[in-house]
């Protein structure tokens, strides 16, 4: 074989191994979200859903806050909290996240296991005319782990644009985890602004 070739096929060779370990620079570099939680040491509150929920609808201008109102309650009054994610890339590596309160998530950081639940509200409702009032984006009520979805159930218990209930297992359709203190996290939409709330069981939701 002629060194020309030689060396042409050693370009080649050269050339397909940057290729592919750009392949597998980029397959690396793809994060999916596995979990998240928002708090200060051993007081957080899980967030998983909220967050991709947050993500999966772009955010605003294509990023998160993360904050007490966004992350829906401050599980640590007076501490500076931070949002934990936790994610894998397609090599099945995991790795962790931080993000201290008061700055912002990029959306196109992390890709979602599954998209949650399309929001179905501005496709079914957007031509009644009456979203004047609250608009229940996604809803859940649990502790972390242990969530059941109460969007359609919340959404029904809108009155004349407001929702003002007791929250407790009677009312929320059963207990997810019996004997644990939960809570319930509400994404919704007033006035043309998406905001999240946090009510404890036993609390009282009021919305706006």
């Amino acid at each position: 074989m002629s060194p020309s070739r030689i060396r042409m096929r050693f370009l080649l060779a050269v050339f397909l191994a940057g290729v592919f370990a750009s392949a597998l620079t980029a397959q690396d570099s793809e994060w999916r979200l596995v979990r998240a939680d928002y708090g200060w040491r051993n007081q957080r509150n899980d967030v998983t859903n909220l967050l991709a929920d947050l993500l999966a609808r772009g955010g605003v201008n294509g990023r998160v806050a993360v904050n007490n109102q966004t992350m829906g309650g401050d599980p640590a009054v007076g501490k500076d909290k931070n949002l934990r994610v936790f994610a894998q890339n397609r090599r099945h590596e995991e790795r962790e996240f931080d993000f201290a309160e008061g700055s912002f998530v990029d959306v196109r950081m992390f890709a979602l296991p599954g998209r949650p639940d399309r929001d179905d509200w501005d496709d079914h409702d957007r031509d009644r005319g009456d979203l004047r009032g609250v608009q229940i984006i996604r809803a859940y009520y649990g502790v972390q782990g242990r969530t059941v979805n109460v969007t359609d159930l919340l959404r029904r218990m809108v009155r004349d644009g407001s929702l003002y209930f007791h929250v407790e297992n009677g009312s929320l359709g059963g207990d997810p985890a019996v004997g644990r203190d939960k809570v319930l996290i509400v994404i919704y939409r007033f006035r043309g602004d998406e905001q999240a709330t946090a009510v404890p069981e036993g609390g009282t939701l009021r919305l706006p």
